[in-house]
């Protein structure tokens, strides 16, 4: 149907025309689409409107339906038509271009004609506003910043129908979480790009939960909202929380395995492990330390370190087992043979002189431990540990031999 001419009656959903016989009333008027009802018209999608019409007398009418725009806006045309089974409800579909009729207001203008009686009734006018829903956002991105926390950046949707975005309705939830929050942002407000910017792509929003938690992955849903109040399609993204590893080194061990690398979150606090069966010939475990020549931080077994800036190796600490004392007389050095030197908590240290000539001609035997004097009168010595133990214990020895004495000691390790 062509343009008609307007000014006509402008029914606003109760306009009516009168006739020599009878009124007619628009009593109501609504639209849809296979998504439901709608408060405003998309463009690009068949609409379907219903006129309900009042008709007292129950003429029969036939109807024509004109609009005050160019026809190209239209990409299929309304045709009108009462409803077979319902006279009274008015039905026409149509569809609109996106690229012409986008955020404009259209005008239609239904025509009736009763052939009984040969008249042309005054229209009842209506009109829609062609005003789509918001694409999604174009592109949504994560990454952790320095910190470890999680950041979400999103690029705006920039197609005919996206000229007026306003907010973002964004809902996020830490992983391991059964429930997340959700909150409505103003555009501008989350314009500003971190700095320094991690994301290589370009976005045009980003953000941070106030309480984000570091070294914790984040699942995200992103809604465009647009200033009539009009929500796009939610697009959802994830980020991963990067794993650091704790490594072991046996840093010259001779035999045995270090100890299995464990995974853990930023800021978590790990614990140095035992050494296990890791061994070095002639030497005994001393502890763990963060540089390979024990320059660094030093951890015995069962310390407590916090994981903040990436892996971290420590190297096994080794000290001899034979302590060689220098005298201006003497041939003997005091050699101990003993089991593992790190023991846990509750267990039993076992240590005897290895050396057969001490161990048959030596007396005066004293052990010591951290400067104590513990036992006497043996070449071997053992100590049951406790709870009180667990740290680090110098083990000392003396014994005369011909006049001379002969002493020395090394390091011990009580775990937890």
């Amino acid at each position: 149907m062509a343009s008609c001419g307007f000014p006509f009656q402008q029914a606003n959903l109760q306009g009516f025309v009168e006739t020599a016989s009878t009124s007619v009333l628009m009593r109501s008027l609504s639209f849809e689409s296979g998504s439901g009802a709608l408060a405003r018209i998309p463009s690009g999608k068949m609409v379907t409107g219903t006129l309900v019409i009042i008709n007292p007398k129950s003429f029969d009418i036939t109807y024509s339906l004109c609009w005050d725009v160019d026809n190209a806006l239209f990409i299929t045309r309304p045709p009108v038509a009462p409803l077979p089974d319902d006279p009274s409800h008015i039905s026409l579909s149509f569809a609109l271009d996106p690229a012409k009729s986008e955020h404009k207001t259209i005008a239609f203008k239904l025509g009736m004609y009763i052939p009984s009686i040969n008249r042309n009734c005054e229209g009842i006018g209506f009109s829609v506003i062609c005003d789509s829903p918001p694409n999604p956002v174009s592109r949504a991105g994560t990454v952790m910043d320095s910190f470890q926390k999680s950041i979400l950046a999103v690029l705006l949707p920039t197609q005919i129908s996206d000229d007026d975005l306003s907010k973002l309705k964004i809902s996020w939830t830490r992983e391991g979480a059964s429930t997340g929050d959700t909150a409505t942002y103003d555009i501008a407000a989350l314009s500003t790009a971190p700095n320094p910017n991690p994301f290589s792509s370009k976005y045009d929003c980003f953000f941070q939960a106030s309480d984000c938690v570091a070294g914790y992955g984040y699942t995200y849903s992103v809604v465009v909202i647009d200033k009539a109040g009009q929500e796009s399609s939610p697009v959802s993204t994830s980020s991963t929380a990067n794993s650091f590893y704790l490594n072991y080194d046996g840093n010259g061990a001779t035999s045995g395995t270090a100890p299995a690398s464990v995974g853990y979150r930023y800021g978590e606090v790990a614990t140095a492990a035992l050494p296990g069966d890791l061994a070095k010939t002639s030497n005994a475990f001393s502890q763990w330390n963060s540089k390979a020549d024990g320059s660094g931080t030093g951890y015995a077994p069962g310390d407590s370190l916090r994981i903040l800036a990436g892996d971290l190796t420590l190297y096994a600490q080794w000290i001899t087992n034979t302590t060689d004392v220098a005298v201006d007389l003497g041939t003997y050095s005091l050699t101990f043979s003993m089991g593992a030197s790190t023991l846990s908590k509750g267990s039993t240290l076992s240590v005897s002189c290895a050396n057969a000539a001490l161990v048959a001609g030596g007396s005066a035997w004293k052990w010591y431990i951290d400067g104590m004097l513990k036992s006497s009168g043996s070449s071997s010595f053992s100590w049951v540990t406790t709870d009180r133990d667990v740290g680090q214990h110098i083990i000392g020895c003396s014994v005369i031999l011909g006049g001379i004495g002969y002493s020395g000691s090394f390091r011990a390790t009580v775990t937890q």
